[in-house]
């Protein structure tokens, strides 16, 4: 079982991506910088040779789809928040495959504009889930002064607060938060009890559903659904003018021969442009609750 897969934007792209080096592709054959196709998986591994070969071959098909010479296009991967902002704030020109929660919390300060729903075997909508060893406890309110671990944890805390718990309680003064890399092993504690609960996305619920382990546990608290953003765009010049045409080729990648093998490699189902409009809810949550 894949249970370290998210789909967020959560979340699937981004985990079979993960383990990618920063890297260039240009060394100065360009004459303007290259435009960014920026991974951040937030909680993700760290980066590693076989991520680096699978963004790259990622952007050469995406070169090729747009007309591109593949010099004109970088690949960057993130795990962590700071970072991902920072290069972003020195690398304006950038597509990103990221999470909603990472869209939320920097679309103003970034000039991020949603572009494609990630689709997955559960469809295009994303909801996290609080598990329990079967019995031990019944409801949030019990949970109050617990440890809750799990990946989805190291997305921005307003998120966690807003979208996950529905504005109903504060995560950081409510549990003893633990965020985790290891997601499977922190749903393994709960049948040891050494650690009280966890919390899931959509992708990572339904691979544990396939596991023995999973009678043991027990859901007692399940988020609404959101979309499952998976790409977005720092609105510059050189992004605008590219934005149709890049949005079409990764629309249309798991359907071409070439990209239907880069899709298998990056656990991808499909990607579906953004209806406008179709975040709305959520940007209203989120910063209705600030």
């Amino acid at each position: 079982m894949n249970i370290h897969s998210q789909s967020r934007v959560s979340i699937l792209a981004c985990a079979a991506l993960a383990a990618i080096n920063l890297t260039s592709r240009t060394a100065g054959a360009a004459k303007e910088p290259p435009i960014g196709i920026v991974v951040i998986y937030l909680g993700g591994p760290d980066t590693g040779a076989e991520g680096k070969r699978l963004i790259d071959e990622l952007v050469e098909h995406l070169a090729g789809a747009t007309g591109l010479e593949p010099a004109s296009l970088a690949g960057a991967y993130f795990n962590e928040t700071k970072p991902a902002v920072e290069y972003l704030q020195s690398h304006r020109d950038a597509f990103v495959l990221g999470s909603l929660g990472f869209y939320l919390a920097n679309r103003k300060a970034l000039s991020l504009a949603p572009l494609a729903l990630l689709k997955s075997q559960s469809g295009d909508e994303e909801r996290n889930y609080v598990l329990v060893k079967k019995g031990r406890y019944k409801t949030l309110d019990d949970l109050k002064g617990k440890t809750l671990t799990g990946s989805p944890l190291y997305e921005d805390l307003g998120y966690i607060n807003r979208l996950v718990f529905g504005g109903k309680l504060d995560a950081a003064k409510h549990f003893d938060l633990k965020p985790t890399s290891r997601p499977l092993s922190a749903v393994r504690k709960l049948d040891k009890e050494e650690t009280d609960a966890v919390l899931l996305n959509s992708v990572q619920l339904d691979s544990l559903k396939r596991m023995p382990l999973f009678e043991k546990l027990e859901v007692i608290y399940t988020a609404e659904p959101r979309p499952a953003l998976g790409l977005m765009v720092a609105e510059t010049t050189r992004t605008k003018a590219l934005r149709d045409k890049l949005l079409k080729a990764v629309v249309e990648l798991c359907g071409t021969p070439k990209g239907q093998s880069v899709c298998t490699n990056f656990g991808i189902a499909g990607f579906e442009a953004m209806k406008p409009g179709a975040l709305d809810a959520a940007i209203k949550d989120f910063e209705g609750g600030r």
